[in-house]
């Protein structure tokens, strides 16, 4: 059975009998020789006791924690929020406020921060076990961990979640991802932008023709090239319509977005997309954080409005931004 040493640094006595108490250990004074993990230090901070190494609990602290690994915590003051925040850079294990009475925290609080928790099984054993459990399994009883490995090895799984006529994210998946980059960028307050790009062409109508899809194939693929082109890893880019497609654009203002959509626009005809399918391709780009937009939806409604502009009015050039 492993022995609990306390040791205490300081002349508050009532702390170092409340200690005890909790602990149901007697408290040693002074540092430990060859301190090990199952000890308890704790420093008093005020005062400086000059038989601290450094003459500073913290300066004690760190002394201890690169000797061994016991637990340090310091005793503050009642109310001292920057001493805390201290001891966390010192390597400390934590702090305990002391008052005019002694410990501020009741008992239990004090006893559940203090006393270790069930330990855990080390990682090594409990990967052993899945590994003889998943081995052994008949299928049967398969582990809800167990069906998501399998699934996860399936060569389909990615194929899900892309659309096959252009390599890039299908419409469930990038809203899916639209809900997602918009949580982040509204808890981390970050600009996200979204693009809507309409190629402009009916692509049913067009390639009623292309029985074998060789000609739909091509165009969609060089449409695709362009984006792909253009965008960065983290950004996300997937066939949201049959037209039309969405990008996500996160940490990207109003301006980065634009410069960037406007490059497509400008790729799609410099590469001659349009050489042979007659289209005109528009955009529309809504940036947050902005006035009215406070959830997913105001989002992409928002960056529809852009978009019918884009595509209706002849003078803007088949781009829109929510601020122009």
């Amino acid at each position: 059975m492993t022995t609990r040493r306390i040791f205490f640094v300081g002349d508050r006595a009532e702390v170092r009998t409340q200690l005890e108490s909790v602990l149901g250990v007697s408290c040693t004074p002074g540092l430990p020789d060859h301190a090990t993990r199952h000890d308890y230090v704790f420093l008093q901070v005020a005062g400086f006791p000059p038989e601290l190494p450094g003459g500073n609990a913290f300066t004690a602290c760190r002394h201890l924690k690169v000797q061994g690994t016991p637990q340090v915590f310091l005793l503050v003051e009642e109310g001292d929020a920057i001493t805390p925040e201290i001891a966390r850079f010192c390597l400390a294990d934590g702090a305990l406020e002391v008052g005019a009475t002694g410990l501020v925290a009741s008992y239990e609080s004090v006893r559940e921060r203090l006393l270790p928790r069930r330990r855990a099984a080390p990682v090594d054993a409990l990967l052993a076990k899945l590994e003889t459990e998943i081995g052994s399994d008949d299928g049967r009883r398969a582990s809800a961990l167990q069906r998501m490995l399998e699934r996860a090895s399936e060569p389909n799984l990615l194929d899900r979640l892309v659309d096959p006529e252009t390599g890039l994210f299908d419409g469930p998946y990038t809203s899916f991802k639209l809900d997602e980059e918009f949580k982040r960028a509204m808890r981390f307050h970050q600009p996200l932008s979204v693009v809507l790009l309409d190629v402009g062409v009916d692509l049913t109508e067009h390639f009623a023709g292309d029985s074998t899809g060789a000609a739909r194939q091509r165009f969609l693929a060089e449409v695709a090239s362009v984006f792909l082109n253009e965008c960065r890893d983290i950004d996300v880019i997937g066939r949201f319509t049959e037209e039309t497609f969405l990008i996500l654009m996160p940490g990207t203002g109003q301006s980065g977005a634009a410069v960037v959509v406007r490059r497509m626009l400008a790729g799609l005809e410099s590469r001659g997309v349009f050489a042979e399918v007659p289209g005109r391709p528009a955009a529309g780009v809504a940036t947050m954080p902005a006035p009215g937009i406070h959830d997913r939806r105001a989002f992409l409604a928002r960056a529809e409005a852009c978009l019918r502009v884009a595509r209706d009015e002849v003078g803007c050039g088949g781009f829109c931004a929510d601020s122009e």
